[in-house]
């Protein structure tokens, strides 16, 4: 990791021209796992991030009213240490989620007797000396309704699936659980991924937890339930999915840290697709450390994806996300360049939820004034951010599409 990011190995166009010769064969029926991925290990990352010192301030945080503020990183330290079961931390969640859940409308389905069970035998393996599953042994997810989980509905918040149980996990939820995750429940969406969540029938549901009454401050793109989820405190991270927008749209609203993966990175095997040849399943997590770690869990190669197939091996995000200080003072890993839109210091135009024309009313002058102090204090938070990346030696350019 110390030499630089491995993305500037990546022959882009030969990986391009592989994947679509190994697509083509996959769909003839020719093709087998290749024999130079047969056997790859998945990383096991370890949690390697500081726990914030206001989070071990007392030991009043980690009570069930109060569990949520940890990140994820921080719950899977103190459950490694044995200062937080996962019974307390998954408690808490199912606390928040019944205590709130009416008004954020995150989930469509709540898991919590199954939660609970789960919670119980992974608190009792510690408890008994056993080794954790994972790193996120004993972490509560919220998990999209696109994403297959067996034995559990999963509906794309649409008709046409409102009665579909699959049989098998998805791969990257597989493999989340695999590492010790628990399935709080699943999260609202925008039906097959087309909207901001609402129902089968289009009536706005979830609302961004920053905002819960002020109905023209959106939570998002269609992952926006997953976003909701953790910023209002009910899960430790969740999984969406992106094709135009959808999960670094709802993180971007909700103040957290969404990452589209690079194609291939993470399998789409057992998600409902919007468009197969453009989505993306990944992460919406409270912070760069804890959506390297979902990432790492979630990423590399799975014979039922041919997107997946011969890329190079995952790098450790969990390194890349770790804070690095330089004589007293943050600073970045490597040299990196930042493109910026042109129009990334603009006034955006105003528009009404689904583009539909209102009347010059009172209330529509009211929202469009909330919007232009909204955009105003973006731009202005843009601008510093800017400024901060140029100080720490980032180099700026524009990016001309």
């Amino acid at each position: 990791m110390s030499g630089g990011p491995t993305d500037t190995l990546v022959d882009r166009r030969l990986f391009l021209q592989r994947m679509g010769a190994i697509t083509a064969a996959a769909a003839g029926g020719g093709a087998a796992w290749p024999t130079a991925l047969a056997g790859l290990g998945h990383p096991e990352p370890a949690p390697g991030t500081p726990i914030r010192r206001t989070a071990l301030r007392d030991r009043g945080l980690i009570q069930a009213t109060r569990v949520g503020e940890l990140t994820l990183a921080e719950a899977a330290q103190l459950i490694g240490s044995g200062d937080l079961s996962p019974w307390e931390l998954v408690g808490g969640y199912l606390e928040r989620i019944q205590e709130h859940d009416d008004l954020y409308m995150a989930y469509n389905a709540v898991l919590a007797e199954e939660a609970e069970e789960t919670a119980r035998v992974l608190t009792d393996v510690l408890a008994r000396g056993g080794r954790p599953r994972g790193p996120l042994h004993g972490i509560p997810l919220a998990i999209k309704d696109n994403f297959y989980t067996a034995g559990v509905p999963t509906t794309a918040n649409s008709h046409i699936f409102a009665d579909f149980v699959p049989d098998f996990d998805a791969t990257s939820w597989a493999r989340l659980k695999a590492q010790g995750a628990i399935l709080l429940g699943k999260t609202q969406m925008g039906p097959l991924a087309t909207t901001p969540a609402t129902t089968p029938d289009g009536e706005r549901t979830t609302v961004n937890a920053w905002a819960p009454f002020v109905s023209d401050v959106t939570p998002g793109g269609s992952s926006s339930g997953s976003a909701t989820a953790v910023a209002a405190r009910m899960a430790a991270s969740s999984t969406g999915t992106q094709t135009g927008g959808s999960i670094t749209n709802p993180s971007a609203a909700q103040a957290l840290t969404g990452l589209k993966p690079t194609m291939g990175r993470v399998s789409l095997h057992g998600i409902i697709p919007l468009t197969y040849t453009r989505d993306h399943p990944g992460p919406l997590a409270r912070d760069a450390m804890d959506a390297a770690l979902m990432t790492q869990v979630m990423g590399g190669a799975d014979p039922a994806d041919p997107r997946t197939w011969g890329q190079p091996a995952l790098p450790d995000l969990v390194e890349a996300a770790t804070p690095v200080d330089r004589g007293g003072r943050p600073a970045l890993r490597w040299e990196t360049t930042i493109g910026v839109l042109p129009d990334y210091l603009e006034m955006p135009e105003y528009r009404t939820f689904g583009g539909r024309q209102q009347p010059d009313t009172a209330d529509a002058q009211a929202r469009r004034e909330r919007f232009r102090i909204r955009q105003e204090a973006e731009i202005e938070a843009r601008r510093a951010w800017l400024r901060e990346m140029e100080g720490l030696g980032a180099r700026l350019v524009e990016v001309e599409l």
